[in-house]
């Protein structure tokens, strides 16, 4: 299998997600909270941010640009992490 040549700003961001979900679910296991709330919301961030992050992301590749794909692909497992953890709390 071959895989598509990505631009630098979606391999920095690439990057970011896979070390953020790692995390993310290594902390999601370890404190009990829903796999599936955690998805959720880490997937409605990516589809939030790139409504509104990605048009500022493509066909730029400098370093301000690197850095904050790497910092938005890095956040959105967190967020899903967030939402798990405060719907948790809500709980009766």
């Amino acid at each position: 299998m071959k895989l598509p040549h990505l631009p630098a700003v979606a391999q920095a961001q690439l990057w970011g997600l896979l070390v953020g979900f790692a995390l993310a679910l290594l902390v999601t296991e370890r404190m009990g909270l829903s796999y599936g709330i955690f998805f959720i919301g880490g997937a409605a961030a990516w589809v939030l941010s790139e409504r509104y992050i990605g048009p500022r992301l493509i066909g730029r590749s400098d370093t301000k640009t690197l850095a904050l794909a790497i910092a938005s692909g890095f956040a959105f497992p967190w967020v899903g992490w967030l939402a798990a953890l405060l719907l948790q709390l809500m709980r009766p």
